[in-house]
């Protein structure tokens, strides 16, 4: 994580240079006393953590915290102050956290740790799109899936938040109008490596779990509008319109149940 240090005291900054060194996935690229100097170079570089005091002179942190914001709506800020009195403002901006002075070595690692985790979940680059009609992407790419079966498997696992399908759940929603019978259960199994395969060929293959008969999806891997809505995203409730899984019949009662949340 690129990390840059704003602070008008320079005992603080090297002592967050020092517990940095501790963790290999924080590198502190640049160290400043002016706000302004530190907002010129998040314009001219990509920033990911930013530590900076509440209290800089000519602009306070709670205002260039913002200002980063605008130019990079991921960047990840960790306030630091002898006060609280801007606590409040700081979290309402989901600042990673507000650390008191004097604080321990161990609220700073906590601080590091979280702030890696949140870069972790930002910086997801696969996107399902579940409001509307169902598609998966890629860095912002759609997957063109061949086998539209496929594609609606995928969905269901989506559907079921990281829960285990097991193959007559399969076969009871995909093929609700075919008895289950061994062709079917061959069908299924198919279907799976079938999935499996288009997935490879992006190379997120790793997106599928699959135990036994079992087949669940990994939630570590991808953001979804479905589960940010759950959380209670506001952006992610701004793009629901009661329209949900379209493409599929089964997904009206999940659509029935979303509509409580507008």
């Amino acid at each position: 994580m690129k990390t840059i240090l704003v602070d008008n005291e320079l005992g603080v900054m090297s002592y967050f240079e020092d517990r940095a060194k501790e963790f290999s996935y924080i590198t502190i690229a640049g160290k400043f006393t002016e706000s302004r100097t530190a907002l010129k170079y998040v314009q001219e570089n990509k920033v990911a953590l930013v530590i900076l005091n509440v209290h800089m002179p000519e602009m306070d942190g709670i205002e260039l915290g913002k200002r980063m914001r605008e130019i990079n709506p991921e960047i990840l800020l960790i306030y630091v102050s002898e006060k609280e009195e801007f606590v409040m403002e700081a979290f309402r901006m989901r600042a990673v956290t507000y650390l008191l002075k004097p604080y321990a070595d161990e609220d700073v690692d906590y601080a590091f740790e979280s702030a890696y985790l949140l870069s972790k979940r930002n910086h997801k680059h696969i996107y399902a799109r579940t409001f509307g009609y169902f598609d998966l992407f890629i860095d912002g790419k759609p997957v063109m899936f061949k086998s539209a079966k496929a594609k609606e498997l995928l969905a269901l696992l989506i559907d079921r938040q990281g829960g285990f399908v097991d193959s007559d759940q399969i076969i009871a929603t995909l093929w609700h109008d075919r008895p289950k019978d061994e062709a079917t259960q061959s069908l299924c199994s198919k279907l799976c490596k079938t999935l499996n395969k288009e997935l490879k060929k992006y190379g997120i293959e790793e997106l599928l779990i699959s135990y036994r008969s079992n087949r669940s999806i990994n939630l570590d891997m991808f953001s979804c509008d479905l589960y940010d809505m759950l959380d209670g995203n506001e952006e992610a409730k701004k793009l629901y319109y009661g329209e949900y899984l379209m493409d599929y019949d089964w997904a009206e009662y999940r659509n029935y149940s979303l509509s409580k949340f507008i």
